[in-house]
């Protein structure tokens, strides 16, 4: 099975990395420990929306304490546009977060104990995890 895609130096030969992550990810490999901004893109696998409402409240339980500590800044579910977002029980198709830590490796650790990860509900093939720099003022 393959791992999801990182963008840092680590795995630039798996993932096309723009010039400017490649530098980011030698700076930051040679940096202090400064806290960096990440985002996650775990699209779900297909035919899992049963077993992501079925685990959804062990994931819930599972991130208070990441959200209790500030290192997960936003994080939610993405629901397919032509859905109805009405319903109580929305047609999901992946989550985005966005972490604040030290290290691309520390957010892997992370996303790989969230139970969408190891139940299989997070499509592990088509997960990517890269550095984020907010263009507007972060809310």
């Amino acid at each position: 099975m393959r791992s999801f895609s990182i963008c840092t130096q680590v795995l630039r030969d798996r993932v096309r990395l723009s010039p400017s992550l490649l530098l980011f990810s030698r700076m930051s490999s040679s940096s202090s420990k400064s806290l960096t901004k990440f985002v996650v893109y775990a699209p779900d696998k297909e035919g899992t929306l049963d077993l992501r409402y079925q685990v959804r409240q062990r994931h819930l339980d599972g991130i208070v304490p990441t959200v209790k500590s500030g290192v997960m800044k936003l994080g939610g579910m993405m629901v397919d546009p032509e859905s109805d977002v009405n319903l109580p029980q929305k047609k999901a198709i992946g989550s985005l977060v966005i972490y604040e830590a030290e290290s691309v490796e520390q957010v892997k650790r992370m996303v790989e104990t969230d139970i969408y990860y190891t139940s299989g509900v997070w499509d592990q093939e088509k997960l990517v995890i890269c550095p984020f720099f907010a263009a507007t003022p972060w809310p």
